[in-house]
């Protein structure tokens, strides 16, 4: 499995460079020749997302992708003072309950080598001798938790130094050695199911040494790791803020944040700030219980990010105890529900003139077979006639059933009116398509969204600005190309000479910016995007897409925008299109349903997973509309990352995994896979609008599973 500058999780000892520190005493572990049992749990990362030996975790539910977990530091409890604790029962006890937790929906187990505060001072709790070399009969059971968590397809999520504890260890340099030593023994032992946390809370007071306590301490221990193991995925924790340096959310390959501490509302607004660093969220310790618990778990996997229960009074504080979902049954109901699929019927609308999307009109009918409230949909129906007073339709889907349709003025069956900027997101997918048929030889050319984007445009040769060359058909459809960025003030239409550059304009002659360095929104691009599509099927882009898109999935009302290019380049269609607001839901829908339509993938499934993230590395804001460039993805948009600074749009209320696209005069495209919703809305009108309040009205709508 290819990921993000890491590589799939098996661990041999043969394919790693492994750097030694220090010296290991003779009460350390002794290196073993390899696994003692084969593995059978691997732990890997792809495009932000957990995957357990290559598949996603729990697909189609609510927390597809993400890693619930539970604190069990002291599972592998000792304490040096208290000789008449009995350590091997303690795991015993855990061990005998890990079945029981991963049947709750458990996939993953913090255990720390320094454990965690048991309730008491003074105890002397730790695998690390003081110079950093590891101690065989700690190390015994925490072995014995890995494997059994191994054998249950769970994670470990491996902890060194815990505060009150790191005095044990003489001095930075035996700090150092105990990170290296711990990489080695995952390593030699083979665990494919094992992911690093350098320090709990490494910002606590707690911690003496300064390597464990200051942001730059944890990114050399995170990189010592890191190259002591290149393929071992490490972290580190902060306090119970929900908030990381930004050094160390760098450096880091899962963004590890702790939730004592934070209020339920600003959950939310932990994660949308972590989110600008293109990397899992994990909170592994949040000390909530019960009710608001369970809020935070929903909340958390919402808006994105896995979510970790720590029960002080049961797991942690002396005496321990290890009870299942008994330990609080409200927060394990709620991990069940998150983690288990949703039962949804297979349901696709056939195309309107033969009877079209089944619709809900009676309030008992919307709460009890749509999950919608009523009066909720009442007041956003009143809120969009009050918006705006230009004619539109309006359509709010889920489940597969309209619960609200707003017509002033538009028809949502057959007005098919302009629909602006909501072309973009068209075209892209249809792009996709196009991209996807390549790869399978369907198509006169191969083109992968990775190509650089002129190689399929022969009608802009030669070059206006020979930077042109370096832009890629991602960038196209992201907005980080340079091509006449609509800050410019330039016109977004006109002859095929403009658009490409060759009308003496230095506006679309040259770019605004090297390729990937900006952000700078441009109709233009997509325009560039359409032959492109052209180009590699042969086909004039509006025949393809509606062949490969429209019709499969029913729509029928529809145009398009054509550019004149004379004799020299001729007349082509352009992305700009119009369709009605019931058509438009059947796209989104489509990508609702990860592509597919009843038995046929019609859209990739690859794009739709791709469009649920930013793709590129430009964090400076949009040169025109001044929001964060990562809410741009391929021609769709992430609402849910809007900033909500100065007049910008705020994403708050918006789950993590939305995708919309707004256009110019109130046009709106959106879905959210999490809650099963679609919505449009189409004007055929020009002007600005609050597109992600409509989104963020009609999500508050839908209610608690």
């Amino acid at each position: 499995m290819v990921h993000r500058r890491i590589r799939a999780s098996r661990f041999t000892a043969m394919s790693l460079v492994v750097t030694v520190i220090g010296l290991l005493s003779s009460a350390e572990t002794p290196a073993s020749s390899g696994p003692e049992k084969p593995t059978r749990t691997q732990v890997s990362i792809k495009d932000t997302r957990w995957y357990l030996n290559g598949s996603l975790t729990y697909p189609a539910t609510q927390a597809e992708g993400l890693l619930m977990n539970v604190r069990m530091v002291d599972a592998v409890f000792e304490d040096r003072k208290r000789p008449d604790f009995d350590a091997e029962k303690n795991t015993d006890e855990f061990i005998t309950a890990i079945p029981d937790y991963v049947a709750e929906g458990v996939r993953a187990f913090t255990v720390n080598l320094q454990g965690g505060f048991p309730g008491y001072e003074g105890a002397v709790n730790s695998a690390f001798n003081a110079d950093g070399s590891l101690r065989k009969g700690y190390l015994q059971r925490v072995r014995r938790v890995i494997e059994v968590c191994d054998r249950n397809g769970v994670v470990v999520i491996l902890g060194c130094y815990y505060q009150r504890q790191d005095q044990i260890l003489k001095d930075a340099q035996a700090v150092r050695a105990g990170v290296v030593n711990v990489v080695r023994w995952i390593v030699e032992s083979g665990f494919s199911n094992v992911i690093l946390e350098i320090a709990n809370e490494f910002n606590h007071s707690g911690f003496d040494h300064a390597i464990l306590k200051e942001p730059e301490g944890q990114v050399e221990l995170i990189r010592l790791a890191k190259k002591t193991s290149p393929d071992l995925l490490v972290s580190t924790s902060g306090v119970g803020d929900g908030r990381l340096p930004d050094n160390v959310a760098q450096a880091s390959d899962f963004l590890l944040i702790h939730f004592n501490g934070t209020r339920l509302d600003d959950i939310p607004k932990r994660i949308q700030a972590l989110r600008k660093y293109g990397k899992p969220i994990v909170c592994n310790e949040d000390d909530k219980l019960g009710t608001e618990a369970a809020t935070a778990a929903q909340l958390s996997v919402r808006h994105g990010a896995s979510w970790g229960f720590m029960h002080n009074k049961t797991n942690q504080h002396f005496p321990f105890h290890f009870k299942g979902a008994e330990d609080d049954r409200t927060v394990y109901g709620m991990l069940k529900t998150l983690t288990t699929p949703k039962k949804v019927e297979a349901y696709f609308p056939p195309a309107e003139s033969e009877g079209g999307w089944r619709k809900l009109d009676d309030p008992d009918d919307i709460r009890r077979l749509a999950g919608m409230d009523p009066a909720k949909l009442g007041e956003l129906k009143q809120w969009l006639l009050e918006s705006d007073e230009r004619g539109f339709a309006a359509v709010v889907i889920r489940n597969g059933y309209i619960v609200l349709e707003v017509e002033h003025g538009n028809s949502g069956k057959t007005d098919s009116r302009r629909v602006a900027s909501v072309s973009k997101a068209i075209c892209a997918t249809v792009l996709a398509i196009a991209s996807e048929q390549s790869r399978q030889g369907k198509t006169p050319k191969k083109m992968s969204f990775d190509d650089a984007a002129f190689d399929f445009i022969p009608s802009a040769k030669p070059l206006s600005d020979p930077r042109k060359a370096k832009i890629t058909v991602k960038q196209l459809l992201n907005h980080t190309s340079g091509i006449c960025p609509e800050a410019t003030g330039a016109q977004n239409d006109g002859t095929w000479q403009y658009i490409l550059g060759h009308s003496g304009d230095e506006r679309t002659a040259r770019l605004a910016f090297d390729p990937g360095t900006a952000c700078g929104y441009s109709t233009h691009a997509l325009a560039h995007a359409a032959l492109v599509c052209e180009y590699v099927t042969g086909k004039p882009y509006d025949e393809f897409a509606v062949e490969a898109l429209f019709k499969p999935i029913g729509c029928e009302h529809w145009w398009f925008q054509y550019y004149d290019g004379g004799k020299e380049i001729g007349r082509h269609p352009s992305h700009g299109m119009g369709m009605p607001a019931r058509d438009l839901a059947r796209i989104a829908y489509c990508m609702l349903r990860n592509g597919k339509w009843n038995d046929k993938q019609v859209i990739p499934r690859w794009f739709v997973e791709q469009t649920s993230r930013p793709t590129h590395d430009v964090t400076s804001p949009e040169m025109r509309f001044k929001v964060p460039a990562q809410t741009f993805s391929h021609g769709w948009e992430l609402p849910a990352m809007l900033a909500g600074e100065g007049d910008t749009p705020s994403g708050k209320g918006i789950p993590a995994d939305a995708r919309y696209k707004p256009g110019s005069g109130g046009q709106l495209i959106a879905f959210v896979p999490s809650l099963g919703l679609v919505i449009t809305r189409q004007t055929g009108s020009s002007g600005d609008w609050q597109y992600a309040e409509y989104l963020r009205r009609a999500c508050a709508a839908a209610l608690p599973e």
